[in-house]
């Protein structure tokens, strides 16, 4: 890259990272008082000579994708990715920016952001508010358990033994064991609704105040990593236990759904698809995962919606 992140990209005003689940991002609209005052000018009216400002979003983790550093910094393999693709547009100043999570999406319906991200993965309802990028990472899913439990086999399984899960409100994960509970009346899932950073929650499964976890391998990887939480394991969901927390499993940027939205999100694609077809993102998908785990080719000529 041509420079560390952590010296080009700083926040506006910065309140503290949201402890954010998986892939598996979801949410509901709400106001912020976390994001950089700078937000309510929109990138049409912070234009200054051929330059144009983009406000740029994110809920601030989960590692290894997004991390603020002490310094206010950012880094992480959704972070330097969009740095990849503005450093080829030139004509825009990317101005990142945390909020609250449930914030990210009503500032994007404001107008007071151009473009999130997140490792958000896709939904129906969400696709009806806010366009998606193409693809720059393919998520897998893994169950989360103490390492002396009999691996989990599917969210039927998690049931019948009783188990508690510990989750954030409003993502994707969230909303699977939701709708699961709604659909299976006899075989109820307990949800402990939490904001705790998922160093806690990964704590909380070894000390059994809750049972399993949803997130993704690398997330998992990390915290093991950095933790080193020995009373863990995991199995990886099969393809239709994923299907229930995603209908597609790749990571996007969210844009708004206006015609400035469309305008950008055409530019951002472009150079996308440069980056995976001059290996960029292998590069940095083997940086931050030690695998390849960009999405195919065929996914870089039509966007998702």
């Amino acid at each position: 890259m041509k420079q560390s992140l952590v010296k080009k990209l700083t926040a506006g005003i910065l309140t503290g990272a949201l402890a954010i689940s998986v892939t598996a991002c979801g949410g509901n609209s709400a106001d912020t008082n976390n994001a950089s005052t700078n937000a309510d000018v929109s990138a049409e009216t912070e234009n200054s000579g051929d330059v144009t400002v983009i406000n740029a979003v994110t809920g601030g983790s989960p590692k290894p994708y997004i991390s603020v550093e002490e310094d206010g910094s950012y880094s992480g393999y959704d972070i330097e990715v969009l740095q990849a693709v503005f450093d080829r547009l030139p004509r825009y100043s990317l101005n990142l920016q945390t909020a609250e999570f449930d914030a990210i999406f009503s500032g994007l319906t404001a107008g007071n952001y151009q473009i999130a991200v997140n490792n958000f993965s896709y939904n129906e309802k969400r696709a009806e508010s806010y366009y998606y990028s193409f693809p720059y990472d393919e998520i897998k899913y893994v169950f989360v358990q103490r390492a002396d439990d009999e691996p989990l086999t599917s969210l039927q399984d998690a049931a019948d033994r009783g188990y508690k899960i510990e989750a954030g409100a409003g993502v994707n994960v969230t909303n699977a064991i939701e709708k699961w509970n709604e659909e299976n009346p006899e075989s109820q899932i307990e949800i402990i609704y939490t904001e705790a950073d998922l160093s806690v929650v990964f704590e909380h499964i070894q000390d059994g105040t809750s049972d399993f976890r949803v997130d993704d391998l690398p997330i998992y990887n990390s915290y093991i990593e950095e933790f080193g939480f020995d009373g863990l394991q995991k199995t990886e969901l099969s393809a239709d236990e994923t299907a229930k927390f995603s209908t597609a499993l790749d990571a996007y940027f969210l844009f708004p759904l206006n015609d400035e939205g469309a305008a950008l999100r055409e530019d951002v694609n472009k150079v996308l698809k440069e980056l995976q077809e001059d290996g960029t993102l292998e590069e940095l998908s083997q940086k931050y995962f030690g695998a390849d785990q960009v999405p195919s080719a065929d996914k870089f000529e039509t966007p998702i919606n």
